[in-house]
């Protein structure tokens, strides 16, 4: 069986074409290559979160003895359909500032959107959609995300 060089040498052309077309890149950023990776394994009284109904969530700095999130900014907890969310309050967008990103007030039905907003460049985040900007915001990221299960009546929040 012969090879006409030819059509090797266009097999190899439309290969490398292949290749370059489909290989793998990607625009998309590990959210912890944004928020610096910061170890978190916590547990929650869900008797203590009895006030979290569906749609609210609340912001917690400080639990078990340490302080929460990355740079100590706390994490939020979200519920939705009987499921708890977990998010850090560090915006993604103002990673190193002092502040944290601060609920819409759940109280305040005119307020309350199933949000939060950074007080530095004023994004907005969306828990009903993992946590992420919304448009109007100058940030491009969704607040990082941990794990949670429930076991009885204990919420554990961990990566």
């Amino acid at each position: 069986m012969s090879v006409n060089k030819s059509n090797l040498l266009y097999f190899f052309v439309l290969f490398s074409l292949c290749i370059s077309i489909c290989s793998c890149s990607s625009d998309a950023v590990d959210i912890n290559e944004v928020v610096p990776y910061r170890k978190i394994n916590t547990n929650f009284d869900l008797i203590h979160l009895s006030q979290l109904s569906n749609n609210s969530a609340e912001y917690f700095d400080y639990n078990e003895g340490k302080t929460l999130g990355y740079n100590g900014n706390g994490i939020f907890i979200y519920k939705a359909n009987d499921q708890y969310y977990a998010y850090d309050a560090t915006c993604p967008h103002d990673v190193e500032a002092n502040e944290h990103v601060e609920l819409n007030d759940p109280n305040d039905n005119t307020q309350w959107n199933g949000a939060c907003k950074c007080p530095i460049c004023n994004s907005e985040f969306l828990f009903s959609n993992g946590a992420y900007p919304t448009s109007e915001s100058v940030a491009k990221y969704p607040l990082k995300s941990y794990r949670t299960s429930v076991s009885g009546n204990i919420l554990r929040v961990y990566n």
